[in-house]
């Protein structure tokens, strides 16, 4: 094991070069997924649209159930191990 990290060869960032054309391209792209995602958010956060804003809590509260769900699933699993 400790002869793969001697063999390793490290990878040198500053050989990393992009184009100005698809850095252009990638901040375009992350700026308009960033503005669409404002845009779609807006609606229910301002809260004039009552059944779609309980619709979004519904499922933020639904995910957030999933994570502690998941998260209990994974540490009844660790301590199959350990027990």
């Amino acid at each position: 094991m400790g002869l793969l990290l001697i063999l390793r060869v490290p990878l040198d960032p500053l050989e990393w070069q992009i184009s100005q054309d698809i850095a252009n391209s990638i901040v375009a792209w992350l700026a308009n997924t960033i503005g669409a995602a404002e845009s779609v958010l807006r609606v229910p956060a301002t809260g004039h649209d009552k059944r779609f804003f309980f619709k979004v809590v519904f499922c933020l509260y639904m995910l957030s159930a999933l994570g502690r769900l998941v998260s209990a699933l994974t540490v009844a699993y660790a301590a199959m191990f350990f027990a």
